[in-house]
């Protein structure tokens, strides 16, 4: 093959990437909003995102989601951000919400129903849940977490990190944090209704009673 051609085709190549990635869609929003009056459980799947919840009383779940392009420069295996959508299953009682492609960014904004017990899978992920009166059951496998809660007492609050610190703070004498070699886990038992168990692979944890 001549210098000339393969100079051709190399032109056509970088051609077709520029096209790729000028005609393609690099960024969306997803708005949703869902009664929850008849609901007592939420369940979030969502593979790598920062995520701010915001707890409230009413009915309403809030959803704002913003979705962009992964910055890699190589196009091609990427999903195609346009035919992205939040998948949402109803039962009778329960509300599953997933989202687990891994090569968009995600940015959840939430405002929550404080009558809704929270189940939440979050592979790589930066989350703050303000407000929290009700149970938690939360895996993250890498990132941070902070939750702060309403000030009522719950029955127990366990937090677990593999690797990275974990911390109750407002909870009283009855905490217990505890480091080991290279992870930590804190523990908290009272009188209330509710229950905490939050674990971390990679990274930190926080919960907060102010």
């Amino acid at each position: 093959m001549s210098i000339s051609r393969l100079s051709t085709l190399v032109l056509a190549a970088c051609s077709l990437l520029f096209s790729l990635s000028v005609t393609a869609a690099s960024s969306k929003r997803i708005e949703r909003s869902i009664d929850a009056s008849d609901l007592t459980h939420i369940d979030f799947e969502i593979s790598v995102a920062e995520i701010d919840i915001q707890v409230y009383d009413g009915d309403i779940i809030e959803l704002d989601i913003y979705l962009r392009e992964d910055r890699g420069w190589w196009p091609f295996g990427r999903a195609d951000i346009d035919d992205i959508d939040l998948q949402v299953e109803r039962g009778s009682t329960s509300l599953d919400l997933r989202l687990d492609e891994d090569d968009i960014q995600q940015d959840w904004r939430v405002r929550l129903p404080a009558h809704l017990a929270v189940s939440m899978e979050v592979g790589v992920g930066e989350i703050d849940l303000d407000g929290l009166e009700n149970d938690l059951l939360m895996e993250l496998g890498v990132g941070s977490l902070q939750v702060n809660v309403a000030d009522i007492d719950f029955e127990s609050v366990r937090v677990s990190t593999g690797v990275g610190d974990s911390s109750l703070r407002g909870f009283g004498d009855d905490t217990d944090n505890e480091r080991n070699f290279v992870g930590a886990d804190s523990h908290y038992f009272g009188d209330g209704e509710f229950e905490i168990d939050v674990e971390v692979g990679v990274g930190e944890a926080r919960v907060i009673r102010r």
